[in-house]
């Protein structure tokens, strides 16, 4: 998809692609300001999707207006794709906590493993700031609370004896992680290509991080080159498949009050949702 940019005509198609599914995901979002959650995995579904919607806003934002062009053109793309990197993180939060189709029980396995990951981190870090934080001591309580319920759960007794002994050994050591599969296999229960996965991960990152590779790049791309704007547009495009993965499901959750979709704009989500299905870049 990067590959097809060669002009600032093409550039600026991207982003009206980019435009037209993230206003959609707003109009969503709207309705569900009025909407009540059903269970746990759904309200935290809902929560995730609109941080999700605020990365992708800011990600518009900070691409700037496509009706002019700078000589400094370059300038925001490491800004974008942290956000882009944030984007996928909530995308990949969002499926294994309210996408992938479980049973009841694992999914509150689930939801309690990423609630006391949550809380031991934060209990972490306010210990390291003062012993003296007030709410050391009810992080505390909570996380006790949370790492029985998880410890006791009959999801955690039912898993493979080996996956079972390194929840077990996290826990003992203060450590559960946030999720009990590995990126390997949440991609496989998402449908997504993890290799795909990883590539976009890591290249987001990339240019994220302060490395001599990218800030060379960055420093002496020529503004209006083809290589200039498939960098420009990497972020978005990267960040396409997975809010448009993300809405997708959202209209299952929302249990048919999500608003129906323009014609065009349901054909180019369903083109980005394939894109990550496939692997394509």
């Amino acid at each position: 998809m990067l590959q097809a940019i060669n002009t600032w005509s093409d550039y600026r198609a991207k982003v009206r692609e980019f435009d037209a599914v993230l206003e959609y995901g707003k109009a969503m979002a709207a309705v569900l300001a009025g909407m009540t959650a059903p269970a746990p995995h759904t309200a935290y579904g809902q929560q995730i999707f609109v941080k999700l919607l605020s990365h992708c806003n800011a990600l518009r934002t900070l691409a700037g207006d496509t009706s002019q062009r700078t000589q400094a053109e370059l300038w925001d793309v490491p800004s974008m794709t942290a956000v882009a990197r944030s984007a996928v993180e909530a995308h990949d939060a969002f499926e294994y906590i309210a996408g992938h189709d479980v049973t009841p029980s694992e999914r509150s396995f689930r939801v309690q493993l990423w609630e006391l990951h949550d809380t031991t981190r934060r209990l972490r870090i306010y210990s390291d700031l003062g012993p003296a934080d007030p709410r050391i001591a009810k992080l505390r309580a909570n996380a006790a609370e949370l790492q029985a319920a998880v410890e006791s759960h009959e999801f955690l007794a039912s898993l493979h004896a080996d996956l079972q002994a390194v929840l077990r050994q996290r826990l003992a050591k203060g450590d559960p992680p946030a999720f009990h599969l590995n990126q390997r296999q949440r991609c496989e229960l998402s449908g997504v290509q993890v290799d795909w996965h990883h590539a976009i991960t890591m290249q987001l990152s990339q240019y994220a991080h302060t490395l001599p590779s990218t800030a060379q790049q960055l420093a002496y791309l020529p503004p209006g080159s083809p290589d200039a704007l498939r960098l420009m547009a990497l972020p978005l495009v990267h960040t396409l498949p997975f809010l448009a993965r993300v809405i997708h499901a959202m209209n299952g959750l929302m249990q048919g009050r999500a608003p129906e979709p323009p014609s065009r704009t349901a054909r180019t989500m369903a083109l980005w949702r394939a894109m990550a299905e496939g692997g394509a870049a």
